[in-house]
């Protein structure tokens, strides 16, 4: 009746193609099934959940990094799952307030916080164990400061909002009172972090070419240049450092957030190895071999252990951090063993914050940096053929589909949990050289190891196996210096390569390396040709 009766106009409806005629009908409310715990006791929960108003068939068109709809700027990025799909609003509501004291809350894989029982949050449809907080999801943003006019004065500033009209739940206030979730404060903080990120990737470029004219070549601990951090950072204060890096730091656990547990590389790129605090030694790396960003570098993958025992932790941790914030897509960094927060304590970053920052500051950055190694993604695949992971891959029996499906925050304690043996090996395990001198049954199969009792040595077959089982060529792992070593070691009949990024590290004496990953090129389509793996190496200071 409201088109008239009138053929042609039924024939136009008809003609709409299904998906624009989704597009203009406002979404609804779905009444999801009963838990079977509700289902027992009567109506005592009712679950809600706001449908999207596009189709999922929208997100299912793979690109060079994952699903189209995750490639977009950090505002697109949050409405969408790590899978590609559009995340979901979701309310599980008890019909009576007592039963929210024995419901189970849940942690967001973004930034950690609490999501108590009956908030609304946010769920991808097949990954269920994603849950992302409202704060981390696409929902609306109430900042935290307000613009205010002082009739008196005529003066207007920003003040911040004080707690008298914030109004929380009990259990809400409770936990703000113990623990401090990282907020990214909507588009403005966004970009103070991004200003602030791309002006320490400035200044690192200014100290890139200060080294390689340097008149002479020293070893990292031998380097000393005053005020480095606050020239990387430009601050004139301690205050103000500390400003920075807290901003640094829990932007960065917001970009890693996003970014899958298996992450995607395209070749051109370097991968490099253990840095273990030695930033002169990276930025030799960068000035030699290409700048991350670069023609020579467009894509790098940073292969764990960033901090511990060098003399220039956090000034390595700053730089990395802010090159992943200012290329999200082309910088990527996988998670060592050192990225956490027992290690830290016992092997000297924590002292080393301690030592710029003073004791109080130090304990603040040291939380929200070990907020971002929890969420640092795992591995990385490089054209769906090379492996890049920090230890090795344990036994090999997994797949890659399983490390695809693991959710993350992963604390220590989460990676010694049992079950978790597998991932805990991702970080800790070591391959067995084919022509060690031990037993021939010594270097096939799996074995323990001296690292502790959940970590593994595995022999050639092992790699061998895990390569045919999920269509891999090669293995890129980092983990170990080797005396007097060139930086690389290639065995397990060439499927898998070992590098080493910081310079006569400990006392070894070894060289530095990084490898560089490209196509043939000649008389190959790109997606078809076959991948060079050329190993770039400076040389040792000592052994020279």
């Amino acid at each position: 009746r409201l088109l008239g009766g009138r053929s042609a106009h039924r024939d136009a409806v008809i003609a709409t193609p299904s998906s624009l005629a989704r597009s203009c009908v406002a979404p609804k409310l779905r009444r999801a099934p009963l838990p079977a715990a509700s289902r027992m006791s009567g109506k005592c929960y009712d679950v809600y959940a706001e449908g999207s108003s596009s189709g999922e068939e929208d997100c299912e068109e793979p690109d060079a990094a994952g699903f189209r709809k995750c490639l977009g700027d950090v505002a697109v990025a949050r409405a969408f799952c790590h899978c590609g799909r559009s995340l979901r609003r979701v309310a599980k509501l008890p019909s009576h307030a007592l039963l929210l004291t024995c419901s189970t809350s849940h942690s967001c894989v973004r930034c950690g916080d609490v999501i108590l029982p009956g908030e609304l949050h946010f769920r991808c449809k097949e990954c269920q164990e994603v849950k992302v907080c409202r704060a981390c999801g696409p929902g609306v943003y109430i900042e935290h400061t307000f613009d205010f006019s002082d009739p008196v004065t005529q003066e207007k500033e920003v003040m911040e909002v004080p707690d008298r009209v914030l109004h929380y739940r009990k259990a809400r206030q409770n936990l703000r009172k113990t623990t401090r979730a990282v907020v990214f404060c909507g588009a403005q903080d966004y970009e103070a972090a991004l200003q602030l990120a791309d002006d320490i990737v400035a200044n690192t470029r200014a100290l890139v070419t200060e080294v390689v004219e340097a008149a002479e070549d020293r070893r990292d601990r031998d380097w000393a240049p005053a005020g480095l951090l606050e020239r990387l950072l430009g601050t004139r204060s301690l205050s103000q450092t500390v400003d920075m890096l807290r901003l640094l730091m829990s932007s960065a656990a917001r970009v890693f957030a996003q970014c899958p547990t298996l992450q995607v590389a395209k070749a051109p790129c370097k991968v490099y190895g253990d840095i273990h605090g030695q930033l002169r030694d990276l930025l030799l790396l960068f000035g030699n071999f290409g700048f991350p960003g670069s023609l020579e570098c467009p894509c790098v993958i940073f292969n764990g252990d960033f901090v511990d025992r060098g003399s220039h932790q956090l000034e390595v941790l700053c730089v990395l951090f802010a090159l992943k914030i200012v290329m999200p897509r082309t910088v990527l960094l996988n998670r060592g063993n050192h990225e956490d927060p027992q290690m830290n304590i016992r092997y000297g970053f924590y002292r080393a914050l301690g030592t710029a920052l003073g004791d109080v500051a130090a304990l603040e950055i040291f939380n929200l940096i070990s907020n971002a190694f929890a969420l640092m993604p795992l591995a990385t695949m490089i054209e769906d053929k090379i492996f890049v992971v920090h230890g090795g891959i344990g036994s090999g029996t997994w797949s890659l589909d399983a490390l695809r499906r693991v959710a993350r925050p992963l604390s220590h304690a989460d990676l010694q949990q049992d079950h978790n043996q597998w991932l805990w090996n991702l970080l800790w395990s070591d391959p067995i050289e084919d022509d060690e001198k031990t037993g021939a049954t010594q270097v096939f199969g799996v074995h323990s190891s001296t690292r502790g009792k959940m970590a593994v040595k595995f022999g050639w077959n092992v790699t061998q196996a895990f390569c045919a089982r999920n269509g891999l060529d090669l293995v890129i792992r980092s983990h170990q210096s080797k005396r007097r070593g060139l930086g690389f070691d290639v065995m397990h009949n060439e499927a898998l390569v070992r590098v080493f990024s910081a310079r006569d590290y400990e006392g070894h004496e070894n060289d530095s390396a990084i490898l560089s990953v490209s196509h043939t090129g000649e008389g190959h389509d790109d997606a078809e040709g076959i991948l060079v793996v050329r190993p770039q190496v400076i040389g040792s200071l000592v052994r020279s």
